[in-house]
């Protein structure tokens, strides 16, 4: 079973997200999320014509750009 992320608690709620409140979730501006749909980067989807992010998607993408640290080089004798 995969661990869970730090940002998916229990009483999270999978709320659909606009441009805006997209890009205030990833603290980052509306350009870059339009960039990230045109590069088919974010799964996204579409209300009429406005864009909406699922918050499980926008949380998928950030898990998916994580970097894992790696171990500390050992001390040499």
């Amino acid at each position: 079973m995969a661990p869970k992320s730090a940002r998916s608690s229990v009483g999270a709620t999978n709320r659909l997200h606009d441009v805006d409140s997209a890009a205030e979730y990833l603290r980052c501006g509306p350009r870059l999320i339009y960039r990230l749909v045109a590069e088919r980067k974010v799964k996204h989807t579409y209300a009429g014509r406005s864009l909406r992010f699922w918050q499980s998607d926008l949380d998928a993408y950030l898990d998916a750009r994580a970097v894992e640290p790696i171990a500390p080089p050992r001390a040499r004798r």
